[in-house]
This record gives C-alpha cells, sequence and structure tokens, in this order.
C-alpha cells in the first residue's frame, strides 16, 4: 500500500508521482519486461531493459513514504533515463529539488554518475566516490527558466549498487511570492475595510 511522501504536500508542485506512490506500469523493450516504471514518467530502452536495477517498488530506503526510484546500470552498459514532462509558464524562475542516496559503499565507484537534467542539460551533477552524497539522502536544489514545456530526466550509472532517488520537487518561484501589485491591492483594501469598522463604531 502507497504511502505519503513529503513532496506530495508541497503546494504547486508540478512534478507527477514525485515521491513514486502513484503506481507503476509495465513496458517492454527486446523481449525484457520492466514492470515497476512509475506512473507519469517515461523510460528509455536501457531503463527497461534493467528491471533489477530500475524502477520504483524495488527494495531501497525511501526518504519518505514507502516507495522509491531506483537507477543505475552498470557503467559499462547503455545509462538508463527515466523523464517526464512538466507544463510550466514562459518566463518564469522555476524552484526545484531531488533527495538523492548512494548505495554504492563508503569508497564507491569513481565512474558512477548521476544526473538530474532539464531539457538534457544537467542541473545536478553526482559523481561516485567519496563525493556521493553517503550514508543518508542529500537535498539537492536548482532552478531553471521555464519554456512553456521542459523536460525533467534523471539519468545515472554505477556498480557497486544503486542510485535512489525521492521526493522530486518543481515549483514556480515566481507565483508563489506575492507580486508589488497584488500587495497594494490587498494593503488598500485592509485599509478601506478598517475606515469602515471605525465609521461604524462612531
Amino acid at each position: 500500500m502507497a504511502g505519503a511522501s513529503i513532496c506530495d504536500a508541497v503546494a504547486g508542485n508540478l512534478v507527477a508521482n514525485c515521491g513514486f506512490e502513484g503506481g507503476v506500469y509495465s513496458d517492454t523493450v527486446g523481449g525484457t519486461t520492466n514492470n515497476g516504471i512509475p506512473n507519469g514518467w517515461t523510460p528509455n530502452a536501457a531503463f527497461v531493459q534493467f528491471p533489477s536495477f530500475n524502477g520504483s517498488g524495488l527494495p531501497g530506503p525511501a526518504h519518505s513514504g514507502n516507495f522509491v526510484l531506483s537507477i543505475g546500470n552498470f557503467d559499462s552498459e547503455p545509462p538508463p533515463v527515466l523523464t517526464q514532462t512538466l507544463s510550466d509558464i514562459v518566463g518564469d524562475t522555476y524552484a526545484a529539488s531531488v533527495w538523492v542516496y548512494y548505495s554504492g559503499g563508503v569508497v564507491g565507484d569513481p565512474a558512477a554518475f548521476l544526473d538530474v537534467e532539464i531539457n538534457g542539460t544537467n542541473q545536478v551533477a553526482l559523481n561516485g566516490g567519496p563525493s556521493a552524497p553517503y550514508p543518508d539522502y542529500a537535498l539537492e536544489t536548482f532552478s531553471f527558466v521555464g519554456t512553456g514545456s521542459d523536460v525533467l530526466g534523471v539519468t545515472g550509472n554505477t556498480n557497486p549498487g544503486e542510485w535512489y532517488v525521492d521526493d522530486v520537487v518543481v515549483t514556480d518561484a515566481v507565483s508563489a511570492v506575492p507580486d508589488p501589485a497584488s500587495i497594494a491591492l490587498f494593503g488598500a483594501a485592509f485599509a478601506a475595510l478598517a475606515c469602515v469598522r471605525r465609521r461604524g463604531i462612531g
């Protein structure tokens, strides 16, 4: 049974199935079926073809809720990619965050990497070894300017273990802050209300 993820409580979060609690679907590539593709996300062939490494609902430590995204083929294999198209506002700045856990061990794999992308451009780029977020989840943040339709992507490889990704959030940093005109309008309305109340008392 799915639990609650903290990202589900974030107002205005554009990411569907942000905590990977929203169920899975199946896809088949080259005769291999992956039954753990998270709803709302689209995999590439390398993600589908290695279901023991990539998917939601696999054993792994969730940051919140019950489920987490596991991702990461071996270094010698094609990198898995999971994407989601976000409908946003042209010119608005968006604040994004993701919790990442690396299970590659203390030393890790120097060739390991995990990238979080917008339209194929890295916004978060993590490497294995001592620089990886170990031994617990680390919060990674970034921002980008919306184009009206932007593709959020997660990709990565590692030999010793998998990367775990959870609680993905993308919110409009512009609409979250009241614009000066709205503040002025609210102030005028408040002043008018106060004036009416004073007249009523008199």
